[in-house]
């Protein structure tokens, strides 16, 4: 069989009528017992942190869905939560550190940052107190990195999340980059200071990301735009390193140009849709996703929603829509998946891991 051949695995399982997946991916890591009797998730791969679990029970943070304002969109969350992972990977390596949930900053705290500053002596609020002025600071996340006995602290990773774009309940405001930033410096400082005074966090590293939240109708969601460390028990920072990375969506519109268009990546996308709608017309729609770091391709993320509904016709799209990945995105960098699905649910899944040719897929009951 060729190397580069298509791996088309049908999975069949009829539980109650609803269609799942079994055993579909067999290199799945099955955990184990750290040295400080700890036990982890396991892992799918070896490019993601496995988790520990306290006391048999996977720990959730404190400051899960804490916000001032909503996130305008789940592209924004999913960015935001990816995104720390991704500068967390530098200082704590996927191969010899565990993640855990923040476990450090309290609700209580998160929440006395998120709100207004007021004239109160006792107040804690990092946002303008002027209620004319916009919302800047939107969001903290925390993550734990334990060493490899699974219970010694590491470091962890703060995320700050600020709005580029405040909707008010009279009026939309843009917030510049300086902006934005001169609110950022001073919270960062303020909230690096407190978590310090913390049992446990006086001296470890400590990553910190700035993340700028797009605007709601933007579903490419939002970036992370400065980064920095703090070592040796440092309480303030001197600068911030800028971080290049974008999500963009594809197909790229008329007349604009980014990185998708400078690289082919967008006529790549391009050629892929209009082959497998040329063969397959019965198609509402097909877009993608595209993530990039340094100006290479980390992860594309294409979504088909189809209209075909027979076990042979999402089979035989399936295995065509992988040639066509195999064939047309042959040059491209990084992870390739593609969800298929229509009114019904989940159809089928491909992918292509990072450095590989060969194409995984999955069909759905």
């Amino acid at each position: 069989m060729k190397r580069n051949a298509l791996f088309l695995v049908a999975v069949l399982i009829c539980l109650s009528g609803c269609g799942n997946l079994e055993k579909g991916i067999t290199n799945i890591d099955q955990g184990d017992v750290t040295t400080g009797g700890n036990i982890t998730t396991g892992r799918l791969n070896n490019q993601v942190y496995q988790a520990v679990m306290t006391d048999g029970k996977y720990q959730t943070s404190a400051a899960r869905q804490l916000n001032a304002e909503k996130l305008n969109n789940g592209f924004n969350q999913t960015n935001f939560d990816n995104g720390l992972l991704r500068l967390s990977y530098d200082t704590f390596s996927v191969d010899q550190h565990y993640f855990q949930e923040g476990q450090y900053l309290t609700a209580d705290t998160i929440k006395n940052w998120l709100k207004r500053a007021t004239d109160d002596e006792d107040s804690l609020g990092l946002n303008p107190a002027n209620q004319e002025e916009p919302i800047i600071f939107q969001q903290l996340l925390e993550h734990d990195f334990l060493k490899e006995d699974g219970k010694t602290l590491a470091g962890i990773s703060l995320g700050f999340a600020f709005n580029s774009v405040y909707y008010g309940s009279e009026e939309t405001m843009t917030i510049s980059r300086d902006t934005m930033m001169a609110n950022a410096r001073k919270t960062v400082q303020t909230v690096l200071t407190h978590v310090r005074q913390i049992d446990g966090l006086a001296t470890v590293p400590i990553v910190i990301g700035l993340f700028e939240q797009s605007a709601k109708n933007d579903t490419a969601g939002g970036n992370y735009i400065y980064q920095t460390v703090s070592t040796d028990g440092g309480t303030t920072i001197d600068q911030f390193e800028p971080v290049n990375e974008t999500h963009l969506i594809l197909p790229v519109a008329s007349g604009t140009s980014n990185a998708a268009t400078d690289d082919g990546l967008n006529s790549k996308f391009i050629t892929f849709r209009e082959a497998i709608i040329s063969f397959f017309p019965d198609l509402t729609g097909v877009s993608g996703k595209v993530y990039y770091v340094d100006d290479q391709v980390q992860k594309l993320v294409i979504t088909i929603d189809s209209n075909y509904y027979s076990k042979t016709e999402v089979t035989s799209f399936t295995q065509y829509v992988g040639k066509q990945v195999e064939t047309v995105f042959s040059e491209v960098p990084g992870v390739i998946e593609v969800q298929i699905g229509s009114i019904t649910g989940q159809q089928a899944f491909l992918s292509r891991e990072s450095e590989t040719t060969a194409i995984a897929s999955f069909v759905f009951n």
